[in-house]
């Protein structure tokens, strides 16, 4: 059987770190010409506590103009270090 998670990678020893990582993890996965609507986060006892996790992120549902987009950051061990899940809405095109 193949393991698709990704690698550990480093994480922010800061919450506000953390944060900034899954939420440029979200932006990257909901895709281009978006904006977010709402965001949220929360944080699980390996916050702070350890230095590499795995992050995986993917994309719930899209609508023609929202997608709903999930990310869990996990300690190698399997702690939570932090979860967010993301509202984005696509921006109009110029023109």
């Amino acid at each position: 059987m193949t393991d698709l998670r990704p690698d550990p990678s480093p994480v922010p020893d800061d919450p506000a770190g953390v944060a900034a990582l899954i939420q440029a993890r979200l932006s990257d996965v909901a895709g281009h010409a978006v904006r977010p609507v709402s965001l949220s986060l929360d944080f699980g006892p390996a916050c702070g506590e350890v230095r590499t996790g795995v992050l995986e992120c993917w994309v719930d549902r899209r609508t023609r103009s929202l997608a709903f987009v999930r990310a869990r950051l996990e300690a190698p061990d399997g702690r939570m270090i932090a979860a967010g899940s993301a509202v984005f809405t696509r921006l109009a095109a110029e023109g």
